[in-house]
C-alpha cells in the first residue's frame, strides 16, 4: 500500500536522524539507570510506559536515591532504540523483562517495591500478582484508554480496525501528554508508533485488569492518577484499584496534570505521595 510505504520511509528518515549511542544503539537520554546506595536493604524497580523511556520519570529516581533507596529504572525491550524493534516486541517479552529485573533486585535487597507508569503500571500489576514485592506504586496505570465523545469509536476499537491497513501513527513532541508545554520536547519517547504495538499494550492492560490478576494484589498499594489524564482512564484505574484485596492501599487524585505527571504541574505532589507511602512501608516493616 502506497500510504504505508510512504510512512515507512518517514520512519527510516527519523531513525537515521536520531542521536544514539554507537555501542548500545540506545537513544541518548533514554538509558536505563541505577542510582542510590548498594549497601541498604531496600530497592525500587521503576517501569516506564508505552513507547517511553526512563527519562519519563524526570527527577523522581534521583529524589528517591537521595532518600536512601537503591533505584533501578529499567528500559523495556523494544524501547529507547527504534520503533521497528518496538513493533516486533511481544507482550511476553515485556513481562519477562520486568520479572527478570525484579528477580535481580530480589536477590540483593530485603525490601523491594515496584513502581510502574502507564503501560508500566499494567506490567507492574502483572508482576506483583505473580512475585513477592513489599509494595506496589501505580502512577497513571494503563488499564484502559481515556475515551472522549469526539473519538466516535473507542481508541482501542480504532487500533483494532486500523492495524490491518495502517502500520504507523505519528505523534509530534508537542503532543506529549503533559500540560506544561515548555517541557514537552525534553520527554524522550518514540514519535512514530507502531499500531501493532498498541495491540500488544491492549493485551497487557486486559490481563492486568482481569479478576484473576487483581485477586492476587494483596501487598500495600499506592495509586496516583490525574482526573485530567487524556491517555489512561482514571475511572477504570479506580475500579481496578478497588478490586485489589490489599488491606493497605491509598489513592491520590491529581487535578492539574495530564498523563506524564512526573513532568507536570503536580510533580512535587507526586514526590510527596511516594515519599509518604514508602515511609509508611518502612515503618510497618519495623514493627
Amino acid at each position: 500500500m502506497f500510504w504505508n510505504t510512504w510512512l515507512d520511509r518517514r520512519v527510516t528518515l527519523s531513525d537515521a536522524s536520531t542521536d544514539r549511542d554507537a555501542d548500545t544503539g540506545i537513544i541518548r537520554g533514554a538509558e536505563p539507570m541505577s542510582l542510590g546506595p548498594e549497601d541498604q536493604d531496600r530497592a525500587i524497580l521503576m517501569v516506564h510506559g508505552f513507547s517511553g523511556s526512563p527519562n519519563n520519570f524526570n527527577d523522581l529516581p534521583g529524589h528517591l536515591a537521595e532518600a536512601g533507596w537503591h533505584v533501578h529504572v529499567m528500559l523495556l525491550p523494544g524501547h529507547g532504540t527504534t520503533p521497528r524493534e518496538f513493533e516486533t516486541t511481544t507482550a511476553a517479552e515485556l513481562e519477562q523483562a520486568v520479572t527478570d529485573e525484579l528477580a535481580l533486585l530480589r536477590g540483593r535487597f530485603a525490601t523491594v517495591v515496584l513502581l510502574g507508569h502507564s503501560m508500566g503500571g499494567a506490567l507492574a500489576t502483572l508482576a506483583a500478582a505473580r512475585n513477592r514485592v513489599e509494595g506496589l506504586i501505580l502512577v497513571s496505570p494503563y488499564y484502559a484508554v481515556t475515551h472522549r465523545w469526539y473519538y466516535l469509536l473507542h481508541p482501542e476499537t480504532w487500533a483494532r480496525l486500523l492495524s490491518p491497513v495502517v502500520r504507523w501513527i505519528y505523534s509530534s513532541p508537542q503532543m506529549q501528554p503533559v500540560n506544561r508545554a515548555e517541557v514537552r520536547e525534553q520527554i524522550i519517547s518514540y514519535h512514530w508508533i507502531p499500531v501493532r504495538s498498541a495491540l500488544t499494550a491492549m493485551e497487557l492492560a486486559a490481563r492486568a485488569r482481569d479478576a484473576e490478576t487483581t485477586a492476587c494484589v494483596d501487598m500495600p498499594v499506592l495509586l496516583i492518577h490525574s482526573r485530567m489524564d487524556q491517555v489512561t482512564d482514571s475511572r477504570v484505574a479506580e475500579s481496578v484499584f478497588n478490586a485489589f484485596p490489599a488491606k493497605e492501599k491509598q489513592a491520590a487524585w491529581l487535578h492539574r496534570s495530564d498523563h506524564i505527571v512526573f513532568w507536570d504541574y503536580e510533580r512535587e505532589e507526586v514526590k510527596r505521595q511516594v515519599d509518604s507511602f514508602l515511609h509508611g512501608l518502612l515503618e510497618h516493616h519495623k514493627r
